[in-house]
This record gives structure tokens, sequence and C-alpha cells, in this order.
């Protein structure tokens, strides 16, 4: 089974176009200032059966792609993420935007991702470093990098890579909690956590 901390219909700040969004939940990696921390330390997730997420993906039809967050979509069972994965780009056009705290390379070594691979167009990967956040569009810090796996969006890597114009959309949900997608950055974080923590609003940053 997939854990999913959130998923999200319609998004426009975590990679080209409209694309439907999955955080995954849980992460080991314990990155220093990773805006999904608090994510990943709740108890609170659902559960989805490969067949479940893909045809949950498969309802939206104006969307350009879906792009993989977390938590640690990597630490997910992989055999189910390839199934889905696979669902996905069998029964849809939609491009596949990939977050990971992992290093290409270190992926690109272990036999269980190599499946989860072939089904992804662009993959961000490396660490959250809080000392190269410079504001890089669709990226926490310098180091982290896009891997085009395919020919999807390859002609705008330049852009891709200098880029560093940010956007972030905020949502209030039915139980009063702030719900914040996107890459902001840490200054705002900071800003905006400490403020709603006087009026007891919850943040949640994904």
């Amino acid at each position: 089974m997939l854990r999913v901390a959130r998923k999200k219909d319609f998004c426009n700040v975590l990679g080209p176009g409209t694309r439907s969004v999955i955080w995954f939940h849980g992460c080991t990696r314990q990155c220093p200032g990773c805006i999904a921390g608090t994510m990943n330390e709740i108890t609170e997730y659902e559960t989805f059966h490969p067949e479940q997420l893909a045809n949950w993906v498969k309802c939206h039809n104006t969307i350009e792609g879906i792009t993989l967050s977390g938590g640690e979509p990597f630490q997910q069972p992989l055999n189910e993420l390839t199934t889905f994965l696979m669902l996905v780009k069998q029964n849809t056009n939609l491009s596949v935007l990939c977050y990971t705290g992992y290093c290409y390379e270190e992926l690109n070594k272990k036999e269980s991702a190599i499946p989860v691979l072939q089904f992804i167009d662009v993959l961000i990967d490396g660490e959250y470093r809080q000392n190269e956040d410079f504001g890089q569009r669709w990226r926490g810090s310098e180091n982290q990098q896009f891997h085009f796996l395919t020919k999807q969006y390859k002609n705008q890597k330049n852009e891709w890579n200098t880029a560093v114009e940010r956007q972030i959309e905020i949502e209030l949900d039915i139980n009063g909690n702030l719900l914040i997608s996107g890459v902001p950055s840490k200054d705002f974080i900071n800003k905006l956590t400490t403020e709603l923590q006087k009026r007891e609003v919850n943040v949640d940053f994904s």
C-alpha cells in the first residue's frame, strides 16, 4: 500500500502547467529546515492500492502531469510505486515529475528503484540545504538538480536551471488548517509561521 499524506487535484506551482500533486508520507532523511518536516512527523495518512491512486489521477483530464513529493517517494514500497506510475503512463499522456532527497546516481544503482525511474520524466534530486536556498524555481536549494530522464521538457533545460522566481498557493481547509503548496523561501516560512502561531493557526507546508 502507498502511504499518502496529502494530494491535490490542481496545482500550478510544482512543475510546468497545471498538475495533480501527491505528497507521500514518511521520510527518514530529516534534512535541517525541510518544509515537509511536520508532514513526516504526523501519524495521519491515507493508504492506497496503486490502482486506486492511478484512477484518482485519471479523473483529472485537464492536467499536464503529476508531481510526486513528500515525504520521500523512494521510501514507499517501490514495486507498488512502479505499478502506480506504469498505470498512469499506460492510460494517460501525463508527464511525471518526482522530488527525492536521494541523488540520481544513488537511485540508479539501487535495483528496486530502477523500474520506478523508467516512468519518471524529470527527477529533482538531492537533500535540502538551507545555506544553498537562493530562490531557485521548483527547487529548494542550489545543489538539487533536474534530471531529464526522457525527451519531455528536455528542450527547456536551460530555462529550468536558471529560473529563480518562486510562487506558492495557499488554501484554508475545512478544519482551519492553512495548506501551502510550492517551494516557499525560508524567510517566508519563518515569518508566516511566527505570525500564525500567535493566532493558533496550524500550517502545513508541502
